[in-house]
């Protein structure tokens, strides 16, 4: 064990050398501020106690210390400069700092010892008008400041990692719809100069915010394929994407082109507010709301693009990727609608395994050319079917022989047809 106070050469201030346990890998040297020796040994004691209590468990290190005594918001300001020195975008480190600062103060959380979960129960019983996603993403802001100060030292643990989110099964508070093909080209027929931003978002999937940060630079309308190209710091999940271009989009963007200022200049310098929307809707006579509740606002656009990929017959795994999802079941139970899916064709088109299809084709058929041939044996033997025509004194001799058939071929599934005219000639 090292414990020693001593003065360096040429200062005047005492210092304290320690390293309390063998297994400690590292000797601490700390300041102890004073030049007077009965004061630095009184520190020197005061520390040591301090040391052993932490080590013992009585007492928080020392920065958790110092950080339990700084205001929430000195956190959240440092949090997120760390989150913007990262790359995160600023449209995610302004929602951030939006529900932190507004859990803060409707919680009372002025230091990091106020943060409870009990504390956030009450305030989201306060406010169980909000929608479940709402109050989860409420939860989820909070709890990433909690997360990042535990993993820099400033707490111990996360105070609501014990917290559940509010299940969102039977409180969504929109549900959305597809456009049908029909739909579609009238929206666009009375969409007048913001056809080509709904042609965008049913063509590429993009949302609003994406197509609104678009510029001429992100657009490639030349070459092989022609592409756009969307940025990092536009997309909520923080990565590039590039979309192709359909040939209908293409076209209408090259006309668009044509009239704009320059590579630097948006693409869409007007985005239509809802009320736009609604109204291009009704021109269009499309219901904003239908008799189910389902809306079918901008972002239904963007479930458009999903259901129209499942009904194209793409991959569910190429159609996450169009998408930019990270979960498969986002795609295939969100932004897919069932009801647009051709269901009554692929059960149709399913394989017969008994056999039943042909057989009551068979039956159909045979039914329909009953009054074609009447007399007609067959055998369930490979011998070829063969017609008996009835005529002259012969009448007679064959309802005999029908009459015998059975005795004399072994019954119906009989292997041979018996010669009229021979019969007669014996008889």
């Amino acid at each position: 064990m090292i414990d020693r106070i001593f003065k360096p050469k040429g200062s005047r201030i005492w210092r304290w050398r320690i390293r309390l346990r063998p297994e400690d890998v590292r000797i601490e040297d700390i300041s102890l501020g004073t030049s007077d020796k009965q004061v630095a040994e009184k520190r020197r004691t005061d520390l040591r106690r301090e040391k052993e209590h932490e080590r013992g468990g009585l007492l928080h290190p020392k920065p958790i210390r110092e950080s339990a005594l700084r205001h929430m918001a000195q956190h959240l300001a440092e949090f997120l400069s760390d989150m913007r020195r990262r790359g995160k975008s600023e449209k995610y480190l302004s929602n951030l700092e939006f529900r932190v600062s507004a859990l803060v103060v409707a919680c009372g959380w002025t230091l990091p010892t106020d943060v409870t979960a009990d504390s956030f129960q009450r305030w989201g019983v306060e406010h169980k008008d909000l929608a479940a996603k709402t109050q989860n993403d409420y939860l989820e802001a909070a709890r990433c400041l909690f997360n990042w100060m535990v993993k820099h030292g400033r707490v111990v643990s996360n105070p609501l990692v014990t917290l559940e989110k509010v299940s969102m099964v039977g409180r969504e508070t929109r549900e959305r719809r597809a456009f049908t093909d029909e739909e579609m080209g009238r929206l666009l027929g009375a969409a007048g100069e913001h056809k080509t931003v709904y042609m965008m978002a049913v063509y590429t999937g993009l949302r609003r915010s994406e197509i609104a940060s678009l510029k001429w630079s992100d657009l490639t309308l030349e070459g092989a394929t022609a592409f756009v190209q969307v940025r990092a710091s536009t997309t909520k999940n923080g990565k590039s994407a590039a979309m192709r271009l359909h040939p209908d989009l293409l076209a209408a963007l090259v006309e668009l082109k044509s009239r704009s200022a320059g590579d630097s200049e948006s693409v869409f310098p007007r985005m239509p507010r809802i009320e736009r929307f609604k109204l291009d809707l009704k021109r269009a006579g499309v219901a904003y709301k239908d008799g189910q509740g389902r809306y079918a606002d901008f972002h239904a656009l963007r479930k458009t693009f999903g259901t129209n990929l499942q009904r194209a017959g793409v991959a569910s795994r190429v159609a996450m990727k169009a998408m930019r999802h990270s979960d498969r079941r986002l795609t295939d139970k969100i932004y897919t609608d069932e009801n647009m899916l051709d269901t009554w064709s692929a059960i149709g088109g399913l394989s017969s395994f008994t056999g039943q299809a042909s057989l009551i084709a068979s039956q159909n058929l045979g039914a329909a050319s009953q009054n074609v041939s009447s007399a007609v044996t067959t055998s369930s033997g490979p011998e070829v079917v063969k017609t008996l025509v009835n005529i002259g004194d012969c009448h007679g001799l064959a309802q005999l022989d029908a009459s015998g058939q059975n005795a004399g071929n072994g019954g119906s599934g009989g292997a041979r047809t018996r010669n009229l005219c021979r019969d007669r000639a014996a008889l």
